[in-house]
């Protein structure tokens, strides 16, 4: 969805009303200026008083910015409650269990207990309420809440909202997890929420603070966020479309699905808490002058003047309760109980004068508007069932009489839609082919109950019948990969480039057969990657063999390019490469870390070359040549010996298996360092001045800490000692010096457990 601007006109015509029945328009508190956040508890059994406890930290947070917080907690969280305090919420937060979908039970076909709120329920009918008894209120309860514009909701430590599983059982597949944040997530997102997020693992107060402290997209505050993991996943929601689902896994695999954000990505944190959404449509305290008020109780005098309203004489005539009177200003008079006399007119155009206390103050603000929701704000009307409609929403600040058109340039009304309510809508669908590309407008004109008004408004959409041209670059040869979950080429990617903002899409089909799969992912900056998993539309794994990926890109109106293809191989039969440590040190030739295991499997019978190879990819060590393999583990035990029987260099080194079947040839590398310590810095291009944060994983029991030296262009190397962290891990911050700028030495050193020195260096260039 997008944010159009919205030209606004609001005139408060005083000679223009309606009469109002009784009861017809209720007085109503404008809402605070701050925004509301609501936080809700569910009956969770033993852990509900954690999750209280971690509500409360949430709760001292969001005070801090708005007095308006309403805490909803287990034994008290019922539905009615709940619904009232997300009534007008910006923020809605919730801890507490999560029953989504797909899940290891009974399919529940309407989603009436998946996807929302565990909240209390009596279930054993004693009259009484506890943290163990719950109700699960599922998407079609969520649907009916009504919170403000632009709200966002916090999932807090459920299971299935973002993805995950429920304690105990395993990961889900990719093709689960996604399923199971976006279904999540419709409910909400149908009930007019923005943004959905889910964290597993936390309930950092950050998620609070952010929204009101940071102006950034809700993007940008989701991957800001201190429990970010950096493996960030991007798809276009299927359940919501428009709509954006972000994945944060905790690994790039095994999964961990613990962060999830679906929503609209458009949505800046200001538009959340940074406006005050404050109805129009409440009865003020005191007299608006000019403005509007009724007559406390049927029989109310009007005075035809201001001498006759003081002495309580001659009235004109009477009024009955329901009148609409039109306050024009003080008479600068007062009556005898004290209060003001007030000029006003009826809207027959009867003048008079009236005394203010036998008035009540009425709604005299003209309505505004709130919130636009138009799609993508462009359609395609070609007739072939995409993008061929554009529904328009627009919530407003009160219950009005309001009607929408869509015009063109010309101001030729093309379609309308009237009705009352607190949101005006149209549906604009012509007919195919009868519309030239080209800038259209919506209008909206709105008037309340009492004549306020009228408000008008205005916006952009726009008509677009010409495709978008796909580009996709990298090779055109036949990719293989493997998808068998060891964390290596599980997946393979497509990026491809638009000439338009929309989608790129992805089409996987059996080589000369059906389609097993289908890929869709937002385009950003006209770019984007399509990857494949290797599975099917319902998560299953495809069989090994050849498929065909056929990329297209659709713009938002849903004009769709022309398609491109590319042939990839599924082969699986070569996994779990690896290495039994990441350092050791056959060059100094004792027995303390002299030798690593290299492994790998073979699913299937393959002819296997098994090297270790250096950086540049040179051979120093052959282990089997074109050897004809069983499925099976193997092994192997390198010494740090190259093919001539010599050390090999200090370095980094790989065991590279390329196996070759009946489908293709499959080549995997895990690499090993040799040498004294493993050293990493925290930043690879530091600055003079700057700290940095040095850890260094040594191959050897040592007899003491290491230390560090640092040496820096044109002064004198300076260090300290190295703080253990766990067995064989050391870790220090320092803070470089002044100097010149060119290269900067790291060395870690200090005495193994034979007490003989080690050490290595690593080399950074410094600005």
């Amino acid at each position: 969805m997008r944010k159009l601007a919205i030209a606004l006109a609001a005139l408060l015509v005083a000679g223009v009303g309606v009469l109002v029945p009784a009861g017809a328009a209720p007085a109503r508190a404008a809402t605070p200026a701050n925004p509301k956040i609501a936080i809700i508890v569910g009956a969770t059994g033993s852990v509900t008083p954690s999750y209280r406890a971690d509500a409360d930290v949430l709760y001292a947070e969001a005070i801090k910015y708005s007095t308006n917080v309403v805490k909803v907690y287990s034994p008290h969280a019922t539905w009615s409650k709940v619904a009232a305090a997300v009534s007008g919420a910006s923020i809605v937060v919730y801890l507490g269990h999560g029953n989504g979908w797909p899940a290891p039970y009974p399919n529940d076909a309407t989603y009436s207990q998946k996807d929302g709120f565990g909240l209390n329920y009596d279930v054993n009918g004693d009259g009484k309420y506890t943290d163990s008894e719950l109700r699960y209120y599922g998407e079609p309860a969520i649907k009916t809440l009504k919170p403000a514009p632009n709200a966002v909701v916090l999932l807090f430590h459920l299971c299935y909202a973002s993805g995950n599983s429920e304690p105990g059982l395993t990961d889900p597949t990719l093709s689960v997890a996604r399923q199971r944040a976006d279904n999540y997530a419709a409910g909400f997102q149908a009930m007019g929420a923005k943004a959905v997020i889910a964290i597993g693992h936390s309930n950092d107060p950050y998620y609070i603070s952010a929204l009101f402290t940071m102006r950034e997209s809700i993007r940008d505050y989701f991957l800001r966020a201190p429990d970010f993991h950096n493996h960030l996943l991007t798809y276009a929601s299927v359940r919501t479309p428009g709509r954006t689902e972000l994945l944060d896994p905790d690994k790039s695999t095994p999964w961990g699905f613990w962060r999830s954000l679906t929503g609209d990505m458009t949505l800046n944190t200001a538009d959340v808490t940074g406006a005050a959404y404050a109805q129009t449509g409440g009865d003020p305290a005191k007299m608006a002058v000019p403005g509007n008020a009724t007559p406390k109780a049927d029989a109310t005098n009007l005075y035809g003047t201001v001498e006759d309203a003081v002495a309580g004489t001659n009235p004109v005539t009477t009024l009955a309760a329901t009148t609409i009177v039109r306050v024009d200003g003080l008479a600068g008079a007062t009556a005898p109980d004290g209060s003001p006399v007030y000029a006003v007119h009826l809207d027959d155009a009867t003048p008079g004068f009236m005394v203010g206390s036998t008035l009540t103050p009425r709604d005299s603000l003209a309505p505004k508007v709130w919130a636009v929701d138009d799609g993508p704000g462009v359609l395609s009307p070609d007739g072939n069932g995409v993008g061929d409609t554009l529904p328009i929403s627009i919530r407003l600040s009160e219950t009005t009489s309001w009607t929408v058109t869509i015009t063109d340039e010309g101001g030729t009304h093309l379609a309308t839609s009237s009705g009352q309510g607190d949101t005006a809508a149209i549906t604009w669908a012509p007919a195919a082919h009868s519309l030239a590309d080209g800038t259209y407008h919506w209008n909206l004109t709105a008037t309340d109950a009492y004549g306020n008004g009228p408000l008008a408004a205005t916006g952009d959409v726009a008509v677009d019948l010409v495709a978008p041209t796909l580009g996709v670059t990298g090779d055109t040869a036949t990719r293989a990969f493997s998808p068998n979950g060891d964390g290596v080429g599980d997946s393979i990617g497509f990026p491809v480039t638009s000439t338009e903002d929309g989608t790129a899409r992805a089409s996987i089909r059996v080589s000369g057969g059906s389609t097993v799969d289908t890929e869709v992912v937002p385009l950003a900056n006209r770019a984007a990657t399509v990857t494949w998993d290797g599975k099917t539309t319902n998560g299953s794994d495809v069989p090994d063999g050849t498929y065909i990926v056929r990329l297209a890109v659709r713009d938002l109106a849903g004009n769709t390019s022309t398609y491109l293809e590319r042939t990839v191989i599924v082969d699986r039969t070569l996994a779990l490469v690896t290495t039994s440590k990441t350092v050791f040190f056959p060059q100094d030739g004792d027995t303390l870390a002299p030798t690593v295991a290299f492994h790998f499997s073979l699913a299937a019978a393959a002819t296997v070359d098994w090297t270790v190879v250096d950086t540049a990819g040179a051979v120093v060590r052959t282990i089997k040549t074109s050897e004809a393999l069983e499925a099976g583990t193997y092994a192997f035990t390198w010494d740090g010996r190259n093919d001539a029987g010599g050390y090999v260099p200090r370095g980094t080194y790989r065991s590279q298996v390329v196996a070759t079947d009946s489908l293709t040839t499959l080549t995997q590398r895990a690499a090993v360092l040799a040498d004294a310590f493993r050293i990493i810095a925290s930043d690879t291009t530091p600055g003079r001045g700057q700290k940095i944060t040095v850890t260094a994983y040594s191959a050897e029991g040592l007899d003491a800490a290491p230390r560090l030296a640092v040496v820096q262009p044109g002064i004198s190397s300076w260090g300290a000692t190295m703080t253990k962290v766990s067995t064989g891990v050391y870790r220090i911050t320092v803070t470089l010096k002044p100097s010149s700028t060119g290269t900067v030495r790291l060395k870690v050193y200090g005495p193994d457990s034979n007490g003989v020195a080690q050490a290595s260096n690593i080399y950074l260039p410094l600005h």
